[in-house]
């Protein structure tokens, strides 16, 4: 079984944008689960749990995470990037990148790797 760590862009300056990105990825995450692969989805757990935050900001918000995704991407093997328009900026995504790297394990693509999935994705 594959066990999956999927990035995807989360904040934007609006709204909307950050819920979409919230739904894509939960999307993709069912996607793989139906493949037979494990996932964590970290937007999928935490943009509920965001919306309860009250009075911090993304920053702040983002300084909470950190430890919480060290320790899934540590159980994971490998890091899919759904990606969506913004990806490429997105400072989590790069310290996603580098820690999958830095321990010799698979990054790639969701467009590059989404038919090893399912041919209809």
């Amino acid at each position: 079984m594959r066990k999956i760590f999927l990035a995807c862009p989360y904040s934007h300056a609006e709204a909307s944008v950050t819920h979409d990105r919230f739904v894509q990825c939960n999307k993709v995450a069912a996607i793989i689960v139906e493949s037979g692969s494990a996932v964590f989805s970290q937007v999928s757990m935490s943009h509920p749990i965001n919306l309860a935050f009250e009075g911090k900001d993304n920053a702040a918000i983002g300084k909470l995470w950190g430890p919480v995704d060290a320790l899934f991407m540590d159980m994971m093997e490998e890091l899919i990037i759904l990606d969506l328009p913004g990806w490429d900026l997105s400072s989590g995504i790069k310290r996603e990148i580098e820690f999958f790297k830095g321990r010799g394990q698979k990054v790639s693509l969701w467009s590059d790797v989404k038919s090893e999935f399912s041919l209809s994705a």
